[in-house]
């Protein structure tokens, strides 16, 4: 068996040009396989015939189906040499390994089709027309799922099934119960494959194919592209491929999901399709390629044969420049010993030699050029190469001149503009003239008539009946559209007002009239103000359509400028004060003149009236097309304008926190939509105003807003700052609280408008309070703040709680004692009678006494009083 037809190319080495040659590293070879249609990642092939047969992909061997399967996806590779086989009337697996089939206990009918096989449970999903049934690979059924509103189903590791179903991911038993909610989604979900390395499920949706959407079971997030028309996916080490197509360029796309890398190239000559885990191009299936290398395989051939003139010259050898193009987009040069060259059908001769081609007949060549399996055609056509130029013909008077090789006879014609129907048009009639060029090889002709701009005027060598095949120059005299300034301005061109035109006092200006078929040229002199008005000539009115050219007198025909009568009287003037946008309700345009408007929106007549502006009975939407339109004697004057949507401002002045939501204050556009996505989901928010929302989010979350007006948004994202955020908590003993607030915000305590303590917090949010003790039934209001992030906190002053004391029983030897209270705060004192043994101040709930040692059986009396007074004794006798 041939399995590397590539691996017979050698290094390509040959030069192109200096430094430039094509290296065999520069592009991929690909792999070649068996002939046939490859079966899943079993790593075979399937060929049909009698008898059908399976083929080893790596050693070639072959093996004979035990039934006809008759088209490759009625076999399905389930894992460890197995296959299970869709004949008629009955489902078979087949052990490839030990040559064993049996059959397997599913109806084989038309609609039945095996949807997932599942190795690590063993277990298989099937479907029909009215539902989806799971088995065993031994062939027990399992349970059975109703199709519903159409769901769809997968296998999970865990022996479950993943459900995308009624707008939610959800996981089940193999009888349909609900274990959990993993996720929701819009839209109905026609189809998942499951890419079982990367735990993530490839969705197709029926109502939307501009987008891929992927979903992630780890995360239980979904991850959308835009991804037009998605086929031919694989995914392979922690990559997707796959081609889609976007308008009328289809591209081969790679997409890391993980660093949302996404690299794609234009293949739209390529038909790349998708067989097995490999590529191909066309139907070529033994020639494969892995996603990774596809980037370098070449897919088409591109040759420049370069020449100077408009025909290829007989005899003259021209260089052939050969490029391959890989997917990626690489042209890579080809030498020129790697191209051969043939014709398509004839047999006219030519000499191809190192890169080199020469055509040595005058006819039509038709080439295929040929690289390794690619072919490139041109068509060539060379002839006895006479040079020949025209000088680019200008207004409505010649000459007409050019050059060739001396003393060469050339043929000039000027034939009528084909838009002209009237023949009998003196201006349009055909002229023609063979003339000689002189020792120079100039040649001049002066035509007997003026001719209608919009006439195309043609050379070639030889006479009036063209025996000779050399190239022909075709240009067309254009209608004088030049506007740059030939010393001449017009004032009017109206049929009322005539045609006016200025220039410098007592100017001679030659001008010509046409209207129709019918034309007049006049001498004119402008007055002492460089006025020239032109109502009518001897035969003819100015009316509309009239074409009036001008020119100074001494100027060259070169000159010549044209205008045109366009209306009866002079046109409206009338503009747009500003261009419509979506949620305006009326519009508006200023005008010189006091005319009645028509106003249309989306072709519908709304309104006829003088007043500007004008309200519309509802706002504008995107794309509403607005057409305004006045009249001035025969014509129409239009302004015409597409509603646009424009986007929002849009910024969070204020984000009050708290332990599970908060509450944005926003600035935006008033009309534009708004929605709250936290962590990159989108969330419901509650409305407290139309600047005001609250939404479920914890300390440390992303919170994103997106203001939209139709098509544009707007998007600001705010991270929460990371913090526990303390419960205040103040009775009247304390005069000093510890907690932790907003990361390096400004804490404040407040009773009423004064000022209790500020401090500042620190980069973990720890603060520390001190403030004088305050009475019971006091408001307080705590306040964090650091920027446009708040923590508000508001408490009324309880009352301490009594006080309760422990201790410890010291011995005779004992120079210590410590002490347990409910409390952080008060003094604490020991006696033995009226003698104060040791005296503290506590600062915490645990204290400890220092003292002299006292006797065994002294009594001692340990007493606690806090800042209001509240006290506890305790007695207790030296042991």
């Amino acid at each position: 068996m041939k399995k590397w037809l590539w691996s017979m190319l050698v290094v390509l080495v040959m030069m192109v040009a200096p430094g430039v040659e094509v290296r065999a590293e520069d592009y991929a070879k690909p792999e070649i396989i068996p002939a046939g249609e490859v079966v899943g990642d079993s790593g075979y092939v399937w060929r049909s015939g009698d008898p059908e047969t399976l083929v080893h992909i790596q050693t070639g061997e072959e093996y004979t189906l035990p039934i006809r399967v008759s088209a490759a996806y009625n076999m399905y590779a389930i894992g460890d040499g197995r296959f299970m086989l869709k004949g008629w009337p009955e489902w078979v697996m087949w052990d490839i390994r030990t040559n064993v089939a049996t059959t397997f206990p599913i109806e084989a009918g038309s609609e039945n089709r095996l949807v997932s096989t599942n190795v690590t449970t063993g277990m298989m999903l099937w479907a029909d027309d009215e539902k989806y049934i799971i088995t065993s690979t031994s062939g027990d059924i399992l349970g059975s799922l109703t199709k519903g509103s159409d769901p769809v189903y997968s296998l999970l590791d865990d022996g479950n099934v993943l459900a995308f179903a009624d707008g939610q991911v959800t996981k089940r038993t193999v009888t349909g119960e609900v274990l959990e909610t993993i996720s929701s989604y819009s839209g109905q979900v026609r189809w998942a494959r499951h890419m079982k390395e990367a735990n993530q499920w490839f969705v197709i949706k029926s109502d939307d194919s501009e987008h891929m959407f992927i979903f992630d079971l780890a995360t239980k997030r979904w991850i959308e592209k835009d991804a037009p028309n998605v086929s031919n996916l694989t995914w392979k080490d922690g990559t997707y491929y796959f081609m889609t197509r976007e308008m009328y360029t289809t591209f081969y796309v790679s997409y890391n999901v993980s660093t949302n890398e996404w690299k794609e190239a234009p293949i739209d000559d390529a038909d790349i399709r998708q067989h097995g885990p490999w590529y191909v191009f066309g139907m070529k299936k033994t020639e494969v390629y892995t996603p990774e290398s596809l980037w370098k395989a070449p897919w088409q051939l591109n040759v420049n044969v370069p020449k100077t003139t408009n025909r290829y010259e007989v005899g003259r050898p021209y260089d052939v420049n050969g490029t391959a193009t890989l997917v990626d987009g690489t042209a890579l040069p080809i030498p020129a010993t790697e191209l051969t060259a043939r014709l398509a059908y004839q047999d006219d001769p030519f000499v191809w030699e190192q890169g080199k081609l020469t055509l040595q007949t005058n006819e039509s060549y038709d080439m295929i050029f040929k690289w390794n399996d690619f072919e490139r055609r041109l068509d060539l056509w060379a002839s006895n190469y006479v040079p020949l130029t025209l000088d680019p013909p200008t207004g409505v008077l010649g000459p007409i001149s050019g050059k060739t090789t001396p003393n060469t006879p050339v043929f000039v014609s000027v034939t009528k503009n084909l838009y002209q129907s009237n023949s009998s048009d003196s201006l349009l009639h055909y002229q023609s003239a063979t003339v000689q060029s002189d020792e120079s090889g100039r040649y001049t002709w002066q035509p007997a008539r003026w001719f209608t701009p919009g006439s195309r005027v043609t050379v070639k060598i030889g006479s009036g009946s063209g025996v000779y095949a050399d190239p022909i120059e075709l240009q067309t005299v254009k209608e004088s559209d030049d506007t740059s300034s030939n010393g001449i301005s017009v004032l009017t061109k109206t049929v009322t007002s005539g045609v006016t035109l200025k220039t410098t006092p007592n100017a001679a200006v030659d001008v010509l009239i046409r209207s129709g078929k019918y034309y007049e040229i006049s001498n004119e002199q402008a007055d002492e103000d460089g006025l020239i008005s032109i109502k009518e000539f001897n035969t003819m009115p100015v009316d509309i359509g009239t074409k009036v050219y001008f020119k100074l007198k001494e100027a060259p025909a070169s000159a010549f400028r044209l205008t045109t009568v366009d209306t009866r009287v002079e046109p409206p003037v009338f503009t747009w004060t500003r261009t419509p946008l979506m949620y305006d309700k009326s519009i508006n345009v200023t005008s010189s003149t006091d005319q009645a408007y028509r106003i249309y929106r989306n072709g519908t007549h709304v309104s006829t009236t003088r007043v500007m502006p004008y309200t519309f009975e509802t706002p504008l939407k995107e794309g509403d097309v607005i057409l305004v339109t006045r009249s001035s004697g025969d014509a129409t004057y239009e302004l015409t304008k597409t509603v646009r949507a424009f986007t929002p401002t849009l910024s969070v002045t204020d984000t009050l926190m708290t332990k599970t939501q908060a509450t944005l204050s926003i600035k935006k556009t008033s009309t534009a939509a708004v929605r709250f996505y936290v962590n990159d989901k989108l969330v419901s928010a509650k409305r407290l105003s139309t600047t005001r929302y609250t939404v479920p989010a914890k300390p440390g979350d992303r919170v994103r807003v997106k203001a939209s007006v139709g098509s544009k948004s707007r998007d600001v994202s705010i991270q929460l700052p990371k913090t526990s955020l303390s419960t205040l908590s103040i009775n009247d003993e304390k005069s000093l609280w510890v907690g932790y607030m907003i990361p390096n915000s400004t804490v404040t305590l407040k009773n009423g408008s004064k000022v209790l303590a500020t401090a500042k917090a620190s980069s973990t949010g720890r603060v520390t309070l001190r403030f004088t003790r305050q009475p019971v039934n006091a408001t307080l209001s705590l306040t964090s703040q650091s920027g446009t992030f708040r923590h508000v906190q508001t408490v009324k002053v309880t009352t301490g709680p009594a006080p309760t004391l422990a201790t410890t029983i010291p011995s005779s030897a004992s120079k210590t004692l410590k002490a347990t209270s409910n409390v952080a705060y008060g003094t604490l004192t020991l006696t033995r009678g009226s003698t104060v043994l040791a005296k503290k101040t506590v600062t915490s709930t645990s204290t400890t006494l220092s003292f002299t040692p006292q006797k065994k059986g002294t009594k001692l009396t340990l007493r606690l009083v806090t800042p209001k007074g509240r006290s506890v004794t305790k007695t207790i006798y030296v042991r």
